[in-house]
């Protein structure tokens, strides 16, 4: 197994994405668009399975399972997109003309782009590969507040392209660096992506229902309740009780860790023969 590089710097490589969700042939880009997925962990999450009218991604058992396409059965009709949590999916077409291709990529950032905007399109890491044109937005109800962007670049950059830099945002280019957030969160802003629970709930439930742990929060509003179990919000509810309590945040105290640690089906509990009685 290689070293997994998107814990040490943020994102993944394209030799992790080969490896855990596979990569499609020359041949295939050459057919028409098509869906790439770049979830390399094991995190127990499978939306896209369902969302693909087709059923050409497929996450199967353990939920765990790192998502794989059959580029056969994929139309790149993109509806995988928005469904994502991770926002790691994209589809890539290379036959949008003789020497452009179009990345399609989920855009949660205002303001939007325009159709016909000139913009700098980004790599995974964030930083700025080349000039882009934005030929087409798609923000249907359905997609709940996650536009979809399409931008076209030079087909020299679409194994990297992943995204735009916000329209009306000036400043460094060179990409990814470790960021610290600072400011206010805003109430309506989902912490909580599991469960759906906003940053207003949280200070609620420190202020009037005396939440003042990662526990205590858990059992008022069920934030850290969900499938990650906490671990992709657990840093920010530590940093809201933080704010309203005027606490450090070694004085925060955690969730208790209990065993498993990732979801299990009740097969597995259950053993390789069904839990059968077997007379002991």
């Amino acid at each position: 197994m290689m070293e997994e590089m998107i814990k040490i710097n943020g994102y993944p490589t394209i030799d992790e994405i080969r490896e855990n969700n596979g990569w499609p042939s020359d041949e295939r880009f050459a057919k028409g668009p098509v869906a790439i997925c770049e979830c390399v962990q094991e995190i127990p999450c499978n939306p896209c399975e369902a969302a693909c009218p087709r059923h050409a991604i497929a996450v199967g058992e353990p939920i765990t399972n790192t998502p794989r396409v059959d580029n056969d059965s994929c139309t790149g009709c993109g509806m995988c997109i928005a469904c994502c949590p991770g926002l790691a999916i994209f589809v890539i077409d290379k036959t949008y003309s003789e020497t452009m291709a179009t990345v399609s990529f989920p855009f949660e950032y205002l303001p939007l782009p325009e159709k016909g905007d000139k913009v700098k399109a980004v790599a995974r890491d964030g930083s700025a590969v080349c000039e882009g044109e934005i030929v087409k937005i798609l923000d249907p109800k359905r997609n709940d507040h996650t536009p979809v962007v399409t931008v076209a670049v030079p087909k020299a950059f679409a194994d990297d392209v992943r995204s735009i830099m916000r329209p009306g945002v000036s400043g460094d280019e060179a990409g990814f660096e470790p960021f610290v957030p600072e400011g206010y969160i805003d109430d309506d802003v989902i912490v909580c992506r599991c469960e759906e629970v906003t940053a207003g709930e949280i200070r609620k439930a420190v202020r009037e229902y005396e939440g003042d742990s990662l526990t205590g929060i858990k059992r008022r509003v069920r934030a850290g309740m969900g499938l990650c179990q906490g671990r992709t919000c657990g840093k920010l509810v530590t940093r809201i009780i933080q704010e309203e309590l005027g606490k450090r945040a070694d004085e925060v105290a955690q969730g208790t860790r209990r065993p498993p640690v990732r979801p299990v089906t009740f097969g597995e509990l259950a053993g390789k023969d069904g839990g059968e009685d077997d007379g002991k």
